[in-house]
């Protein structure tokens, strides 16, 4: 294999800084990503991709390390509590790697099903209709708690490429509401988002394939060269949480600004990205989340926009004290809970008779 593609291989996110701050720890992940990628270049070392890859990606080596060493600098600006200066300098790497960000367009490959999920205990009563599956309206924004793509305070919509993503991401309920998502997937009518969802193992063995068959090689480079540029990016995006629960996470420093930057921008609608759940569970799933963000509020404390384009299904309730399984699905679970299992539950059945709200 390449050793430009095996960059890929190497550098996956998922990124535990165990004991020390993201400053450091991004900084010698940085300085080693960078050694990594020069050592990288030389073209006998990269039959495959060749000659003109390697000369592409050094002409970019200066930015990815200006690049690198400003995103150290916001998080140092921050931790300094100096909060506008971390921002406008967070800005100026955004806008930077702008040209360089990956870029997906909803139904751009298939058609995708998108879910939320929403917990249901006797401290969370609310009315089983579509209204309740959307996101937090603005007029109960003191909901809104701090999250990877979540500033506090500010509402967006959260959804999953998969039901069971959703409710490992809600913290596994016992008892939760589910509604299936649809979201605009056509030619004329789509969306826009910063990805950060490819995982990078597979996607190295598609650029094999995509070399290896010749197609469309200038594209294809000009793709790889995306993601050599913008690691440093996604990996400050992609620090698992050391301290879940905490009133300040330091891993979420740059997320949030990168999505108060989407809502700044507005040429993409949210950001689709990769589960940072430090589950094995969740990192064997494949599916990914979405923010969708909000500007306009309506009187109803919705987002016009989002409103206006995105349909719900109606809520199902699922409790997996009293879900009954198939008995022919027996075997499946070799001795284990059903509980325990959600891929059995038949979640993906949840209504598709879709409404707007």
């Amino acid at each position: 294999m390449d050793n430009l593609l095996c960059l890929l291989e190497k550098y996956r996110c998922h990124l535990n800084r165990g004991n020390r701050s993201s400053v450091d720890f991004l900084r010698d992940n940085y300085s080693e990503y960078i050694s990594d990628v020069k050592a990288a270049l030389s073209p006998k070392d990269n039959q495959l991709v060749g000659a003109e890859m390697c000369k592409m990606v050094s002409e970019q080596i200066d930015t990815i390390e200006k690049n690198a060493s400003l995103l150290i600098e916001v998080l140092e600006l921050y931790n300094k509590g100096r909060i506008v200066l971390a921002s406008q300098k967070a800005f100026e790497v955004f806008e930077n790697m702008k040209p360089q960000l990956m870029q997906r367009y909803s139904g751009a490959y298939r058609q995708e099903a998108y879910f939320r999920i929403r917990s249901v205990n006797d401290n969370n009563p609310f009315a089983l209709n579509r209204k309740e599956l959307f996101h937090i309206p603005f007029s109960k924004n003191y909901l809104v708690g701090t999250e990877r793509y979540s500033m506090p305070g500010h509402p967006c919509l959260y959804l999953a490429s998969q039901a069971e993503l959703c409710w490992y991401e809600c913290g596994k309920p016992e008892k939760f509401a589910l509604s299936r998502f649809d979201i605009p997937q056509s030619e004329d009518n789509y969306m826009k988002f910063i990805d950060f969802s490819e995982k990078l193992m597979p996607l190295m063995h598609s650029f094999f394939c995509w070399f290896h068959n010749e197609e469309d090689v200038e594209q294809v480079r000009k793709y790889l060269l995306k993601y050599i540029c913008t690691y440093p990016l996604r990996a400050a995006c992609s620090i698992v949480v050391e301290h879940p629960g905490s009133r300040f996470v330091e891993e979420y420093t740059i997320p949030q600004l990168l999505l108060q930057w989407v809502l700044n921008d507005r040429d993409f609608d949210g950001i689709r990205y990769e589960s940072c759940n430090s589950s094995d569970e969740v990192k064997c799933l494949g599916g990914h989340n979405l923010v969708l963000v909000t500007n306009n509020f309506d009187k109803d404390g919705y987002d016009v926009n989002l409103r206006a384009n995105i349909k719900v299904g109606e809520p199902a309730v699922f409790d997996i004290n009293s879900i009954n399984i198939n008995p022919n699905l027996k075997d499946c679970l070799m001795g284990r809970d059903i509980k325990e299992d959600p891929f059995l539950w038949g979640l993906e059945d949840s209504p598709n008779n879709f409404e707007k709200i």
